[in-house]
Protein backbone atom coordinates (compact mmCIF):
# COMPACT_ATOMS: atom_id res chain seq x y z
CA UNK A 1 0.00 0.00 0.00
CA UNK A 2 2.76 2.37 1.11
CA UNK A 3 4.56 1.98 -2.28
CA UNK A 4 0.98 1.85 -3.93
CA UNK A 5 0.70 5.78 -2.56
CA UNK A 6 4.04 7.02 -3.60
CA UNK A 7 3.80 5.88 -7.17
CA UNK A 8 0.52 7.72 -7.15
CA UNK A 9 1.98 10.55 -5.84
CA UNK A 10 4.79 10.65 -8.44
CA UNK A 11 2.07 10.76 -11.43
CA UNK A 12 0.47 13.79 -9.70
CA UNK A 13 3.47 15.35 -9.69
CA UNK A 14 4.55 14.68 -12.96
CA UNK A 15 1.26 16.25 -14.31
CA UNK A 16 1.51 19.11 -12.14
CA UNK A 17 5.35 19.25 -13.42
CA UNK A 18 4.98 18.40 -16.98
CA UNK A 19 7.65 20.19 -19.09
CA UNK A 20 9.92 19.68 -16.53
CA UNK A 21 9.26 15.51 -16.33
CA UNK A 22 8.98 15.51 -19.65
CA UNK A 23 12.80 17.05 -20.00
CA UNK A 24 14.49 14.90 -17.42
CA UNK A 25 12.86 12.19 -19.11
CA UNK A 26 14.39 12.88 -22.29
CA UNK A 27 17.59 13.58 -21.37
CA UNK A 28 17.60 10.01 -19.67
CA UNK A 29 16.05 8.31 -22.70
CA UNK A 30 18.60 9.88 -25.27
CA UNK A 31 21.10 8.68 -22.85
CA UNK A 32 20.06 5.21 -23.31
CA UNK A 33 19.26 5.34 -26.61
CA UNK A 34 23.87 6.68 -26.29
CA UNK A 35 25.06 3.80 -24.75
CA UNK A 36 22.85 1.33 -26.93
CA UNK A 37 23.48 2.39 -30.25
CA UNK A 38 27.19 3.02 -29.41
CA UNK A 39 27.80 -0.37 -28.03
CA UNK A 40 25.79 -2.11 -30.94
CA UNK A 41 27.41 -0.20 -33.45
CA UNK A 42 30.86 -0.93 -31.77
CA UNK A 43 29.73 -4.69 -31.52
CA UNK A 44 28.51 -5.14 -35.19
CA UNK A 45 31.89 -3.46 -36.72
CA UNK A 46 33.64 -5.71 -34.49
CA UNK A 47 32.42 -8.55 -35.60
CA UNK A 48 32.44 -7.81 -39.44
CA UNK A 49 35.92 -6.81 -39.05
CA UNK A 50 37.27 -10.57 -37.39
CA UNK A 51 34.43 -12.53 -40.00
CA UNK A 52 36.75 -10.53 -43.15
CA UNK A 53 39.75 -11.19 -41.34
CA UNK A 54 39.17 -15.03 -40.45
CA UNK A 55 38.51 -15.33 -44.75
CA UNK A 56 42.29 -16.30 -44.82
CA UNK A 57 42.04 -18.39 -41.72
CA UNK A 58 41.11 -19.10 -37.96
CA UNK A 59 43.74 -19.81 -35.45
CA UNK A 60 46.39 -20.04 -38.27
CA UNK A 61 50.00 -19.82 -38.63
CA UNK A 62 51.63 -19.18 -41.78
CA UNK A 63 56.04 -19.76 -41.44
CA UNK A 64 58.45 -18.80 -44.78
CA UNK A 65 61.48 -20.56 -44.60
CA UNK A 66 64.09 -18.27 -45.20
CA UNK A 67 67.55 -18.19 -44.59
CA UNK A 68 69.90 -18.08 -41.76
CA UNK A 69 71.18 -14.96 -40.81
CA UNK A 70 73.82 -16.38 -37.74
CA UNK A 71 76.72 -18.44 -38.34
CA UNK A 72 76.26 -21.74 -36.29
CA UNK A 73 78.50 -24.29 -35.70
CA UNK A 74 81.39 -23.34 -38.41
CA UNK A 75 78.60 -22.77 -40.96
CA UNK A 76 77.90 -19.03 -42.32
CA UNK A 77 74.84 -17.44 -42.24
CA UNK A 78 72.98 -17.19 -45.51
CA UNK A 79 72.11 -20.83 -45.69
CA UNK A 80 68.56 -21.36 -47.36
CA UNK A 81 66.12 -23.32 -45.05
CA UNK A 82 64.32 -26.08 -47.61
CA UNK A 83 61.55 -28.50 -46.58
CA UNK A 84 59.55 -30.59 -48.72
CA UNK A 85 55.75 -31.64 -48.62
CA UNK A 86 56.86 -34.69 -46.77
CA UNK A 87 59.15 -33.03 -44.32
CA UNK A 88 56.69 -31.10 -43.30
CA UNK A 89 54.12 -34.00 -42.75
CA UNK A 90 56.94 -35.78 -40.29
CA UNK A 91 57.30 -32.64 -38.98
CA UNK A 92 53.06 -32.39 -38.18
CA UNK A 93 53.17 -35.70 -36.79
CA UNK A 94 56.45 -35.67 -34.42
CA UNK A 95 55.07 -32.30 -32.32
CA UNK A 96 52.01 -32.61 -30.18
CA UNK A 97 51.93 -28.58 -30.30
CA UNK A 98 50.92 -28.47 -33.64
CA UNK A 99 46.95 -29.16 -34.36
CA UNK A 100 46.86 -29.14 -37.60
CA UNK A 101 49.44 -28.80 -40.34
CA UNK A 102 49.83 -28.37 -44.38
CA UNK A 103 52.88 -27.94 -46.75
CA UNK A 104 51.59 -25.47 -49.18
CA UNK A 105 53.90 -26.41 -52.70
CA UNK A 106 51.98 -23.69 -55.00
CA UNK A 107 52.21 -23.61 -59.34
CA UNK A 108 50.89 -20.07 -60.20
CA UNK A 109 49.89 -19.41 -63.71
CA UNK A 110 48.65 -23.44 -64.32
CA UNK A 111 45.63 -23.31 -67.57
CA UNK A 112 42.28 -24.57 -65.57
CA UNK A 113 40.05 -25.73 -68.48
CA UNK A 114 36.35 -27.20 -68.76
CA UNK A 115 35.27 -27.41 -72.61
CA UNK A 116 35.81 -24.73 -74.28
CA UNK A 117 36.39 -22.22 -71.06
CA UNK A 118 40.33 -21.41 -69.64
CA UNK A 119 41.23 -19.22 -66.91
CA UNK A 120 44.60 -18.81 -65.21
CA UNK A 121 44.94 -20.60 -61.71
CA UNK A 122 47.14 -21.49 -58.89
CA UNK A 123 47.34 -24.63 -57.20
CA UNK A 124 48.48 -25.76 -54.36
CA UNK A 125 48.98 -29.14 -52.89
CA UNK A 126 47.87 -29.29 -49.17
CA UNK A 127 46.87 -31.75 -46.80
CA UNK A 128 43.15 -31.88 -45.60
CA UNK A 129 43.33 -30.12 -42.30
CA UNK A 130 44.07 -27.31 -45.00
CA UNK A 131 40.58 -26.43 -45.65
CA UNK A 132 39.74 -26.44 -42.06
CA UNK A 133 42.56 -23.93 -40.85
CA UNK A 134 41.91 -21.90 -44.04
CA UNK A 135 37.79 -21.65 -43.63
CA UNK A 136 37.51 -23.07 -47.11
CA UNK A 137 34.10 -24.17 -46.41
CA UNK A 138 32.45 -26.21 -49.53
CA UNK A 139 28.92 -25.39 -51.06
CA UNK A 140 26.14 -27.30 -50.64
CA UNK A 141 27.07 -30.71 -52.42
CA UNK A 142 30.67 -30.46 -52.45
CA UNK A 143 33.23 -31.57 -49.87
CA UNK A 144 37.19 -30.63 -48.92
CA UNK A 145 39.09 -33.70 -49.60
CA UNK A 146 40.16 -36.05 -46.95
CA UNK A 147 42.69 -38.86 -45.81
CA UNK A 148 41.70 -41.52 -48.06
CA UNK A 149 42.12 -38.75 -51.47
CA UNK A 150 45.47 -38.12 -50.01
CA UNK A 151 46.21 -41.67 -48.86
CA UNK A 152 45.17 -43.20 -52.60
CA UNK A 153 46.29 -39.83 -54.41
CA UNK A 154 43.52 -39.18 -56.47
CA UNK A 155 43.13 -36.13 -59.00
CA UNK A 156 40.59 -34.35 -57.01
CA UNK A 157 40.03 -30.71 -56.81
CA UNK A 158 38.56 -28.48 -54.65
CA UNK A 159 38.52 -24.92 -56.61
CA UNK A 160 37.56 -21.40 -55.53
CA UNK A 161 34.20 -19.25 -56.29
CA UNK A 162 35.73 -17.84 -58.77
CA UNK A 163 37.25 -20.32 -60.56
CA UNK A 164 33.53 -21.87 -60.81
CA UNK A 165 31.86 -19.22 -62.65
CA UNK A 166 34.58 -18.65 -64.99
CA UNK A 167 34.67 -22.43 -65.44
CA UNK A 168 31.12 -23.46 -65.69
CA UNK A 169 28.96 -20.33 -65.66
CA UNK A 170 25.51 -21.29 -63.86
CA UNK A 171 26.49 -25.34 -64.25
CA UNK A 172 27.23 -27.75 -61.08
CA UNK A 173 30.59 -28.68 -61.04
CA UNK A 174 30.82 -30.99 -58.62
CA UNK A 175 32.01 -34.64 -60.44
CA UNK A 176 32.80 -32.64 -63.93
CA UNK A 177 36.42 -33.66 -65.39
CA UNK A 178 38.74 -30.30 -65.47
CA UNK A 179 42.52 -29.96 -67.01
CA UNK A 180 44.90 -28.71 -64.66
CA UNK A 181 48.57 -27.67 -67.10
CA UNK A 182 46.41 -30.62 -69.19
CA UNK A 183 46.08 -33.47 -66.57
CA UNK A 184 42.50 -34.44 -65.63
CA UNK A 185 41.02 -33.92 -62.07
CA UNK A 186 37.54 -34.62 -61.05
CA UNK A 187 35.73 -31.47 -59.43
CA UNK A 188 34.55 -32.38 -55.49
CA UNK A 189 33.79 -29.18 -54.02
CA UNK A 190 33.37 -25.34 -54.41
CA UNK A 191 34.50 -22.60 -52.20
CA UNK A 192 31.67 -21.17 -50.55
CA UNK A 193 31.76 -17.36 -51.09
CA UNK A 194 33.32 -15.57 -48.49
CA UNK A 195 34.89 -12.00 -47.26
CA UNK A 196 38.41 -12.20 -47.24
CA UNK A 197 40.55 -8.78 -46.63
CA UNK A 198 44.02 -10.31 -46.12
CA UNK A 199 45.60 -12.79 -47.95
CA UNK A 200 48.92 -14.12 -49.79
CA UNK A 201 49.64 -15.63 -52.78
CA UNK A 202 46.30 -14.62 -54.09
CA UNK A 203 42.82 -14.50 -52.77
CA UNK A 204 40.77 -18.25 -52.10
CA UNK A 205 38.27 -17.13 -54.79
CA UNK A 206 40.72 -17.52 -57.36
CA UNK A 207 42.84 -20.79 -56.35
CA UNK A 208 42.80 -24.20 -56.98
CA UNK A 209 44.03 -27.19 -54.30
CA UNK A 210 44.63 -30.80 -54.85
CA UNK A 211 46.09 -33.47 -52.35
CA UNK A 212 49.65 -32.73 -51.44
CA UNK A 213 50.42 -36.47 -52.15
CA UNK A 214 48.44 -36.18 -55.81
CA UNK A 215 50.62 -32.92 -56.37
CA UNK A 216 53.67 -34.10 -55.81
CA UNK A 217 52.91 -37.70 -58.00
CA UNK A 218 52.09 -34.60 -60.32
CA UNK A 219 54.34 -32.14 -60.30
CA UNK A 220 57.60 -34.00 -58.04
CA UNK A 221 58.09 -33.27 -54.48
CA UNK A 222 59.26 -29.47 -55.03
CA UNK A 223 60.74 -27.39 -52.06
CA UNK A 224 57.68 -25.96 -50.42
CA UNK A 225 57.60 -22.27 -49.98
CA UNK A 226 55.53 -21.95 -46.53
CA UNK A 227 53.88 -24.44 -44.01
CA UNK A 228 50.33 -23.49 -42.64
CA UNK A 229 49.92 -24.65 -38.88
CA UNK A 230 47.01 -24.38 -35.90
CA UNK A 231 48.67 -24.39 -32.60
CA UNK A 232 46.90 -27.10 -29.95
CA UNK A 233 45.83 -25.13 -28.34
CA UNK A 234 44.07 -23.19 -30.29
CA UNK A 235 44.73 -19.54 -28.53
CA UNK A 236 48.04 -20.45 -27.65
CA UNK A 237 50.63 -20.13 -30.37
CA UNK A 238 53.90 -19.63 -28.26
CA UNK A 239 54.80 -23.12 -27.33
CA UNK A 240 53.82 -24.46 -30.99
CA UNK A 241 56.49 -21.93 -32.82
CA UNK A 242 59.14 -22.68 -29.99
CA UNK A 243 58.56 -26.29 -30.63
CA UNK A 244 59.03 -25.71 -34.18
CA UNK A 245 61.82 -23.50 -34.02
CA UNK A 246 63.92 -26.35 -31.77
CA UNK A 247 62.51 -28.83 -34.28
CA UNK A 248 63.81 -27.24 -37.38
CA UNK A 249 67.28 -25.70 -36.05
CA UNK A 250 68.19 -29.40 -34.98
CA UNK A 251 67.38 -31.25 -38.18
CA UNK A 252 68.86 -28.17 -40.22
CA UNK A 253 71.46 -27.17 -37.93
CA UNK A 254 70.64 -23.71 -37.64
CA UNK A 255 70.94 -21.17 -34.81
CA UNK A 256 67.77 -21.82 -32.69
CA UNK A 257 67.86 -17.70 -31.79
CA UNK A 258 68.35 -17.52 -35.28
CA UNK A 259 64.83 -15.36 -35.98
CA UNK A 260 65.61 -14.68 -38.98
CA UNK A 261 65.57 -17.96 -40.59
CA UNK A 262 61.83 -18.02 -40.12
CA UNK A 263 59.48 -15.46 -41.37
CA UNK A 264 56.40 -15.96 -39.51
CA UNK A 265 52.58 -14.73 -39.87
CA UNK A 266 51.02 -15.47 -36.21
CA UNK A 267 47.59 -14.49 -36.69
CA UNK A 268 46.49 -15.80 -33.24
CA UNK A 269 48.39 -13.44 -32.23
CA UNK A 270 46.92 -10.27 -34.55
CA UNK A 271 43.68 -11.77 -33.13
CA UNK A 272 44.10 -11.11 -29.41
CA UNK A 273 45.81 -7.73 -30.47
CA UNK A 274 42.52 -6.76 -32.29
CA UNK A 275 40.08 -8.45 -29.33
CA UNK A 276 42.44 -5.74 -26.94
CA UNK A 277 41.94 -2.67 -29.77
CA UNK A 278 37.85 -3.23 -30.44
CA UNK A 279 37.70 -4.02 -26.49
CA UNK A 280 38.86 -0.76 -25.64
CA UNK A 281 37.17 0.69 -28.68
CA UNK A 282 33.63 -0.54 -26.72
CA UNK A 283 34.84 0.81 -23.66
CA UNK A 284 35.19 4.32 -25.16
CA UNK A 285 32.40 3.99 -27.17
CA UNK A 286 30.59 3.44 -23.64
CA UNK A 287 32.22 5.55 -21.90
CA UNK A 288 30.67 8.98 -24.53
CA UNK A 289 27.03 7.39 -24.06
CA UNK A 290 26.98 6.81 -20.01
CA UNK A 291 28.61 10.29 -20.08
CA UNK A 292 25.85 11.24 -22.36
CA UNK A 293 22.83 9.36 -19.69
CA UNK A 294 25.11 10.90 -16.39
CA UNK A 295 23.79 14.51 -17.78
CA UNK A 296 20.73 13.23 -18.36
CA UNK A 297 21.10 12.21 -14.45
CA UNK A 298 21.83 15.55 -13.38
CA UNK A 299 18.41 17.17 -15.23
CA UNK A 300 16.39 14.19 -13.38
CA UNK A 301 18.67 15.62 -9.89
CA UNK A 302 17.43 19.34 -10.92
CA UNK A 303 13.52 18.38 -11.24
CA UNK A 304 13.99 16.25 -7.70
CA UNK A 305 15.81 19.13 -5.96
CA UNK A 306 12.61 21.53 -7.30
CA UNK A 307 10.20 18.54 -6.12
CA UNK A 308 11.91 18.63 -2.49
CA UNK A 309 11.97 22.51 -2.59
CA UNK A 310 8.65 22.95 -3.24
CA UNK A 311 6.94 20.14 -1.39
CA UNK A 312 9.35 21.84 1.67
CA UNK A 313 5.76 22.28 4.10
CA UNK A 314 4.12 19.47 2.86
CA UNK A 315 7.58 17.42 3.55
CA UNK A 316 7.63 18.88 7.39
CA UNK A 317 3.61 18.26 8.03
CA UNK A 318 4.24 14.91 7.18
CA UNK A 319 7.30 14.24 9.48
CA UNK A 320 5.85 15.96 12.10
CA UNK A 321 2.59 13.71 12.16
CA UNK A 322 4.88 10.95 12.63
CA UNK A 323 6.47 9.71 8.70
CA UNK A 324 10.27 8.98 9.05
CA UNK A 325 13.27 9.90 8.06
CA UNK A 326 13.78 6.76 5.39
CA UNK A 327 9.91 7.42 4.13
CA UNK A 328 10.67 10.64 2.62
CA UNK A 329 14.24 9.06 1.54
CA UNK A 330 12.30 6.39 0.16
CA UNK A 331 9.45 8.53 -1.30
CA UNK A 332 11.67 10.93 -3.26
CA UNK A 333 14.20 7.83 -4.30
CA UNK A 334 11.38 6.29 -5.73
CA UNK A 335 10.53 9.33 -8.09
CA UNK A 336 13.91 9.43 -9.15
CA UNK A 337 13.91 5.55 -10.00
CA UNK A 338 10.50 6.38 -11.68
CA UNK A 339 11.79 9.13 -14.24
CA UNK A 340 14.81 7.23 -15.14
CA UNK A 341 13.05 3.76 -15.57
CA UNK A 342 10.37 5.75 -17.66
CA UNK A 343 12.97 7.63 -19.98
CA UNK A 344 15.35 4.26 -20.10
CA UNK A 345 12.43 2.07 -21.28
CA UNK A 346 11.69 4.92 -23.99
CA UNK A 347 15.10 5.15 -24.72
CA UNK A 348 15.41 1.35 -25.26
CA UNK A 349 12.55 1.13 -27.33
CA UNK A 350 13.77 3.64 -29.58
CA UNK A 351 17.06 1.69 -29.87
CA UNK A 352 15.32 -1.58 -30.58
CA UNK A 353 13.45 0.45 -33.49
CA UNK A 354 16.77 2.08 -34.68
CA UNK A 355 18.74 -1.44 -34.86
CA UNK A 356 16.02 -3.07 -36.65
CA UNK A 357 15.96 -0.27 -39.24
CA UNK A 358 19.60 -0.19 -39.33
CA UNK A 359 19.77 -4.18 -40.05
CA UNK A 360 16.85 -4.13 -42.78
CA UNK A 361 18.82 -1.52 -44.94
CA UNK A 362 21.78 -2.23 -46.70
CA UNK A 363 24.56 -1.22 -45.46
CA UNK A 364 28.39 -1.68 -45.84
CA UNK A 365 29.96 -5.10 -45.62
CA UNK A 366 32.19 -3.84 -43.67
CA UNK A 367 30.86 -1.91 -40.97
CA UNK A 368 28.36 -5.03 -40.60
CA UNK A 369 25.28 -5.01 -38.02
CA UNK A 370 24.12 -3.49 -35.31
CA UNK A 371 24.56 -6.26 -32.23
CA UNK A 372 22.01 -5.78 -29.36
CA UNK A 373 23.99 -8.43 -26.87
CA UNK A 374 23.35 -9.35 -23.52
CA UNK A 375 26.55 -7.62 -22.76
CA UNK A 376 25.37 -4.37 -23.70
CA UNK A 377 21.68 -5.00 -21.83
CA UNK A 378 23.73 -5.29 -18.93
CA UNK A 379 26.06 -2.18 -19.46
CA UNK A 380 22.84 -0.22 -20.56
CA UNK A 381 20.87 -1.72 -17.30
CA UNK A 382 23.43 -0.88 -14.60
CA UNK A 383 24.63 2.26 -16.30
CA UNK A 384 20.76 3.03 -15.47
CA UNK A 385 20.68 2.09 -12.16
CA UNK A 386 23.40 3.57 -11.36
CA UNK A 387 22.19 7.52 -13.10
CA UNK A 388 19.09 6.51 -11.24
CA UNK A 389 20.70 5.99 -7.79
CA UNK A 390 23.27 9.11 -7.77
CA UNK A 391 20.14 11.38 -9.35
CA UNK A 392 17.59 10.55 -6.48
CA UNK A 393 20.50 10.21 -3.53
CA UNK A 394 21.20 13.71 -2.93
CA UNK A 395 17.48 15.27 -3.34
CA UNK A 396 16.10 12.54 -1.27
CA UNK A 397 19.01 13.28 1.36
CA UNK A 398 18.29 16.84 1.37
CA UNK A 399 14.46 15.91 2.09
CA UNK A 400 15.20 13.65 4.69
CA UNK A 401 16.86 15.71 6.73
CA UNK A 402 14.36 18.70 7.00
CA UNK A 403 13.97 19.90 10.01
CA UNK A 404 10.28 19.99 10.43
CA UNK A 405 9.58 23.47 12.49
CA UNK A 406 11.83 24.95 10.10
CA UNK A 407 10.03 23.27 6.89
CA UNK A 408 6.49 23.98 8.52
CA UNK A 409 7.65 28.01 8.70
CA UNK A 410 9.12 27.80 4.44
Amino acid sequence: MFFLQLTRQFFQDMRARKLRTFLAMFGIGWGTVAVVLLLAIGGGFHAASKKAMHGMGEHLVVIWLSRTTKAYEGMQPGRQITMKSSDVVEMGRALPEIGLYSPEPRRSGLSAQYDNHRVKVSVSGVTPGYGIMRNMIPEPGGRFFNDRDVKARRRVAFIGNKVKSKLFDEGDPIGQIILLDGRPFTVIGTLQEKTQTSDYGGRDAGKVVVPYTTYTAMWGDQNVRNIVVRPNPVNDSEPMKKAIYTYLSQKYRFDPTDEGALSIWDTVEMDRFTDWFFWGLQALLGLGGALTLCAGGIGVANVMFLIVRERTREIGLRMAVGARDWHILLQVMLEAGLIVALGGLGGLSFSFLVIWAIQAAPTPEWLGQPQFSPLVSLITISVLAFVGLISGIFPARRAARLDPVKALEF
